[in-house]
């Protein structure tokens, strides 16, 4: 089967650490069904890619040095902090609608998957419309963040884009929560399916050294701040590695100035997938210190997380949105409260201090997280879906 894949993101380079759990997903698919990628275009990158086996086609929406709306943050997010390039959304659309289009009857799809599908699936209709394609939309949560403000048709939108999926799919129970929340009806078919990462069979964990490791863009709802300041009260021979980028990235190294712990963190941006396993495999424990943001945003999933503990880290997450379908408290990590650096300071520290909890965690957590989240099992049920 030939499965297109629309998403705002896909990985631009060799070097680019940006939703890795779905281009796994997506090489991993590519072994049995044919791959394609739309996804929106990013200043100088080409238009036309590979990877691995997968072809990926652009819509250059503007002239290059305009196109920075996606990739290293959220099209609202950057919206809201330029407001002139609110002009861009029109052309967005139509192009992405074009070249949706013309990738559809160029390579013959069969399926269409929409990540993301407000606003994406309505570059993805239009084929629906005139080539009865099969749309099936994944929603993550980030996407649904603007339901939750008061604006004139949000329920009648909402409703349209999940009448006209064929399929609809949701990577947590509070996506799914969410949805259901906002249109009133649980009696909705939404199937859970989680992101899914590459397991090795065998446990191997590498010897730990003394560094607490952040993964992710540098964005509000990451709430990376406050593992800054929780590392004030953590044991100082302890260093917090930073891995990622994104619009916060100035302010943070800011913040690190001001609270005097220039030698205790480093700020790494994007670095290649060999390098980010060492990171993890090698880190003591891994933090996911998310938070709701201005607009009620937060973590659809974190499959961060996920990656941390299946390298052997154990890892702490807040007890808010998707979190807590990967941490279940005291089994596979740690839970805290959004915006407490002292009980994070406080839970890392047990960590440091506890070896025997450290190893009941670092063993169990494999355990749970491997039955879950492994891609095989997860491209299973996405296919499933397309061959039912």
């Amino acid at each position: 089967m030939r499965l297109l894949h629309i998403t705002t993101a896909f990985k631009r380079s060799k070097n680019d650490v940006i939703t890795p759990w779905l281009v796994d997903l997506l090489v991993e698919q590519s072994e049995s069904d044919e791959v394609f990628v739309l996804t929106s275009g990013y200043k100088n990158v080409s238009k036309r890619q590979k990877y691995r086996n997968i072809k990926i086609f652009r819509f250059n929406y503007a002239p290059k040095h305009l196109m920075k709306m996606t990739h290293d943050s959220t099209i609202i997010d950057y919206l809201s902090f330029n407001k002139k390039s609110f002009v861009l959304i029109p052309l967005f659309f139509i192009t992405g609608i074009v070249e949706n289009l013309k990738v559809v009857l160029k390579e013959k799809i069969d399926v269409i998957f929409v990540h993301w599908p407000f606003p994406l699936f309505f570059i993805a209709f239009p084929a629906k419309i005139f080539f009865r394609k099969k749309i099936v939309s994944v929603f993550y949560g980030a996407e649904l963040k603007l339901f939750k403000k008061s604006f004139f048709g949000k329920k009648f939108i909402l409703h349209n884009i999940l009448k006209n999926s064929d399929k609809i799919v949701a990577i947590s129970s509070y996506t799914k929560k969410q949805i259901e929340e906002i249109v009133k009806d649980k009696d909705i078919k939404i199937e859970i399916i989680p992101y899914g990462v590459k397991v090795d069979e065998k446990m191997n964990f590498s010897e730990k050294e003394k560094f607490i490791l952040f993964v992710g863009r540098l964005v509000e709802r990451k709430g990376v701040e406050y593992l800054i300041r929780a590392l004030k009260y953590v044991r100082d021979d302890y260093k917090l590695y930073i891995v990622g980028d994104g619009y916060k990235r100035r302010g943070l190294e800011e913040l690190v100035k001001k609270e005097k712990l220039s030698e205790r963190v480093k700020f790494f941006g994007f670095v290649t997938d060999d390098v980010l396993i060492e990171y993890y495999k090698k880190s003591k424990i891994f933090v996911l210190p998310a938070v709701h943001d201005k607009r009620g945003d937060t973590e659809g999933l974190g499959m961060v997380l996920v990656e941390a503990i299946l390298n052997g880290t154990v890892s702490i997450g807040t007890s808010i949105g998707g979190i807590t379908d990967i941490i279940e408290d005291g089994k596979s990590g740690i839970l805290v409260k959004e915006k407490d650096e002292r009980e994070l300071a406080e839970k890392i520290n047990l960590l440091i201090e506890n070896n025997d909890l450290y190893k009941k965690l670092q063993f169990e957590g494999y355990k749970i997280i491997k039955e879950k989240f492994s891609i095989e099992k997860v491209n299973k049920k996405y296919l499933e879906l397309v061959y039912e």
